[in-house]
């Protein structure tokens, strides 16, 4: 197992888990809803001392420094963007999982290995829907985490779920019910980072973000469109109830 691991994942195991658990408790810290005790017990460190050494020791800037520095950084949005709340149903997809930069996921060698493979899967299986659509889930934030070791899924909606083995490279999975503020973005995707920003601070007043998978849906393909008439779906995850 950790010889097969490492292969793929490019690190040991015991550093993967590590590095998401500090991962973790830097985007907790960035959100600010917490405090660092409660980061702590959430991530799994024994106490916020605990939680204090690893940051320290890993970054060189203790939580308290590292939330300073994001507050300085961090662009405040002065004209908020609209959204629609959805609340959406389970929906069951093909994925490919996908590690490294995000900035590749545009090109069209990306395109033919995922979308493509994806299609030609769920035709073999006769689980084509009317009208497929498209989506992808970020795991990770390239502000935090190595853009090498950024994770992705590529999914296509299905008309069900279907069993695959753990060894497939294409697998199947239901992402979750949830309600979602969902703001449109039309342009080049390598102008997303800017839009997520955006996006998180408009959330209306009464939400705020809950632990659900953030996910885009993308409207059209950059194959056969040119980068300023992209469409993508930004769907947020939300529960009521506001961060202040």
């Amino acid at each position: 197992f950790q010889l097969y691991f490492k292969s793929y994942f490019k690190e040991p195991f015991g550093e993967y888990i590590d590095r998401l658990r500090r991962e973790f408790a830097l985007q907790l810290i960035q959100e600010g809803e917490l405090t660092h005790v409660e980061i702590a017990e959430r991530v799994g460190y024994a106490n916020d001392t605990a939680l204090y050494n690893v940051i320290k020791k890993k970054y060189q800037r203790t939580p308290s420094e590292y939330k300073e520095l994001i507050s300085q950084n961090k662009k405040v949005v002065t004209d908020r963007i609209t959204c629609q709340i959805i609340t959406s149903d389970e929906i069951p997809v093909l994925y490919l999982s996908y590690i490294g930069n995000y900035n590749n996921l545009s090109s069209s060698v990306f395109e033919e290995d995922s979308w493509d493979k994806l299609y030609d899967c769920a035709f073999s299986q006769n689980i084509l829907t009317e009208n497929e659509e498209y989506w992808g889930i970020c795991y990770d934030n390239q502000e935090i985490t190595d853009p090498a070791k950024c994770r992705f899924y590529a999914c296509m909606t299905v008309s069900k779920s279907i069993q695959r083995k753990k060894a497939d490279e294409i697998k199947c999975m239901m992402i979750p019910k949830s309600q979602y503020a969902v703001f449109t973005y039309i342009g080049a995707y390598e102008g997303l980072d800017h839009f997520y920003d955006t996006a998180i601070q408009s959330i209306p007043f009464e939400y705020r973000l809950s632990d659900n998978l953030i996910l885009e849906r993308y409207l059209n393909s950059s194959t056969d469109t040119p980068d300023s008439g992209l469409v993508t779906e930004l769907w947020i995850p939300i529960i009521k109830g506001s961060t202040t």
